[in-house]
């Protein structure tokens, strides 16, 4: 269910590309949305465990939790798919937006 949400959250910010070229990024648009459930999954077990435990009576001695590591690879990977649905899907500007970029 939330992947289904997030990939129509997704799929809705890229509603003005062509249909054509959804289609066929239609799986990297699921796998997206997979990978971000993943990541706030993730994120509400650092929430309660952190990232690195502390030895209370050393502060000294610290290990870094596997859902640190874990998190990172993918963070890396979503956000490598969102550049390359963005460069793949992303719209254009209107020729009204290119003529008035001349004046900034």
């Amino acid at each position: 269910m939330k992947v289904k949400r997030e990939y129509e959250r997704i799929k809705e910010i890229f509603s003005k590309a062509d249909e054509t070229l959804l289609e066929l990024n239609d799986g990297s648009i699921w796998e997206a949305a997979r990978i971000k459930v993943e990541l706030d999954e993730l994120h509400e077990i650092i929430k309660v465990s952190g990232r690195i435990k502390i030895n209370p009576k050393n502060p000294t001695m610290q290990k870094e939790l596997p859902v640190s590591k874990t998190i990172e690879k993918i963070r890396a990977s979503y956000i490598n798919y969102m550049i390359k649905l963005s460069k793949v899907l992303g719209t254009t500007l209107d020729d009204d937006e290119e003529e008035l970029s001349d004046y900034e």
